[in-house]
């Protein structure tokens, strides 16, 4: 009985055994089947008429295709294909092992155009000046069609050229189209226009002598650092000063830089000399008439930055009552102005209409708004006092604005000398610069009327733009330097009641705590020359 029970547990066991390698030999069997498939895979099933598309096999295969006519065969080997699509239609590709065969569709379209393909050129600078770069670069279909893909030309390369990579850079004032053509289909280009504007490079060098006040007191200097902006470059700063108790770059609240020296006592007064210097590179600003099209949303008045530009200054009197409110509410009523381009525009129309430009006027210089515009006999300043009025009446629109104090740069030492303009921020594009005082100062100088037949002409072209002849100093107004810096001259002319300085268009003296006079190179105690030395802007480097 028990022998006979072992027997049949043995035949179970050898039976078990037996299914178990049936299972596995029909398991390796459907592997070696399914291993044994032909598969076939195209990159993508859609092409261009010009492009190419690369379809792989997992076997060693004989290519062919269902029409020679609409796609070709290129670059055959046994595992791979590249198809070309030669006008538009659909193709089988067909990959043959043996007996079996595989076959995939393939599409072709008709050559994609620059408004199908959606292909654009896009650049990062509205214009350039010369000797100035900016990249463009090409997108089709809202994606970056590579560098190497397109071929760039422009129509002018004597005003702008471009390379292989999409860099441009301005040769001379002009404009030139920038083309680029997709090489795997010449039919799809797109291009666009670059304007290149006038630009000066060159060093400008201040020499300064305070040798004329004599020995035992102390005395001190300021000279204007410029900064890089968006429309002039700034470089090589290089200062230095004989037997100074201290020289050295400082900066003000408002974010004006000054080079300033002091010379103890025991310095004799012929030892009291230094000099500054820096590379300027500026170009015009050109704004395009599809300005007022870029504002968009309304000024962030809590933005730090901008409120630093919305304030009342010591010349600018109030900014929510008096005549500044009231006859800037009265400019843009008037004008039916919404908007922030509108109401600026306004502003600066009715400054170059009511106001005059007058080099006579007492005080001028100093931007006494008030003063000016309660004027019953004459409305008039300088430069600075017209610029101050438009700054003054913007922000009493809560438009943030600032003057710009400049200097001209010029070889001919008669033309150097400062200026002022002006900014308005416009939400969605920036500062916009503009100079109601330059009409007017045409008008001074008789080379213009007003209300003559190009007069309007003549205020719309400093009207958002600006030469490449001057370079923006600082927009500093009210400044206080802090230690080593610190004024301490008295108040009068250019120092406020409150011990600030009206503001940093001219160099800044003290002799013994009293202010030294600093206006122009003409000024008979403040003893300093500016140099000017241009370059070509194309060598510069800039």
């Amino acid at each position: 009985m028990l022998q006979s029970k072992s027997k049949t547990t043995r035949l179970i066991s050898v039976a078990i055994a037996m299914v178990v390698m049936a299972a596995s030999l029909l398991a390796s069997t459907e592997s070696v089947s399914a291993a044994s498939k032909l598969k076939v895979k195209a990159a993508k099933k859609t092409i261009y008429v010009g492009q190419t598309v690369k379809i792989k096999a997992n076997k060693k295969v004989k290519w062919s295709v269902s029409k020679k006519k609409i796609a070709k065969l290129t670059k055959v080997k046994k595992k791979s294909v590249v198809v070309k699509g030669l006008k538009p239609g659909t193709v089988y590709v067909k990959a043959k092992k043996g007996k079996k065969t595989k076959k995939i569709k393939i599409v072709v379209k008709a050559a994609e155009t620059a408004a199908t393909m959606g292909m654009r050129i896009v650049c990062d600078k509205e214009y350039i000046g010369v000797g100035e770069s900016c990249s463009v670069a090409t997108i089709g279909n809202d994606t970056p069609v590579p560098a190497e893909d397109v071929t760039l030309s422009s129509s002018d390369e004597s005003v702008a050229v471009v390379y292989s990579t999409g860099l441009v850079t301005g040769v001379k004032p002009g404009t030139a189209t920038i083309t680029a053509i997709y090489k795997k289909d010449k039919s799809v280009s797109a291009s666009m226009d670059i304007t290149v504007v006038a630009a000066k490079a060159g060093v400008l060098k201040v020499t300064i002598n305070m040798s004329k006040y004599p020995a035992g007191k102390q005395v001190k200097a300021w000279f204007q650092v410029p900064e890089s902006d968006n429309n002039q470059s700034i470089t090589n700063v290089d200062h230095s000063a004989e037997n100074a108790d201290y020289e050295g770059i400082i900066r003000d609240s408002s974010g004006a830089q000054a080079y300033f020296i002091k010379w103890g006592p025991g310095v004799a007064p012929e030892n009291r000399k230094a000099t500054l210097s820096f590379h300027i590179y500026r170009r015009a600003v050109l704004n395009p008439a599809s300005l007022r099209s870029k504002e968009s949303g309304s000024v962030n008045a809590g933005d730090p930055e901008l409120q630093k530009w919305l304030r009342k200054t010591e010349m600018s009197g109030s900014l929510t009552d008096g005549v500044v409110k009231e006859t800037a509410d009265m400019i843009v009523r008037d004008a039916g102005a919404v908007t922030v381009y509108d109401k600026a525009h306004a502003i600066y129309s009715w400054i170059c209409e009511n106001i005059t430009r007058d080099k006579t006027m007492p005080d001028r210089e100093l931007g006494k708004v008030v003063a000016i515009l309660e004027s019953e006999e004459k409305k008039a300043g300088s430069c600075i006092d017209i610029n101050s009025i438009f700054v003054a009446l913007c922000n009493a629109e809560g438009i943030p604005a600032r003057e710009s104090f400049g200097y001209k740069i010029y070889e001919d030492p008669s033309k150097l000398g400062q200026n002022c303009r002006a900014e308005f921020y416009l939400p969605g594009h920036g500062w916009v610069e503009v100079d109601p005082a330059m009409p007017l100062g045409r008008v001074m100088n008789g080379a213009v009327s007003k209300g003559s037949s190009n007069w309007e002409n003549v205020k719309e072209t400093y009207w958002t733009s600006g030469s490449a002849d001057w370079i923006c100093q600082n927009h500093g107004r009210d400044l206080t330097f802090e230690e080593p810096g610190q004024l301490n001259a008295a108040s009068g002319y250019m120092i406020n009641a409150d011990g600030t300085l009206n503001h940093f268009m001219f160099p800044h003296g003290e002799y013994d705590g009293q202010y030294v006079p600093g206006y122009g190179n003409y000024a008979s105690e403040f003893k300093y020359v500016y140099e000017f030395k241009e370059e070509d802007p194309l060598d510069c480097g800039c």
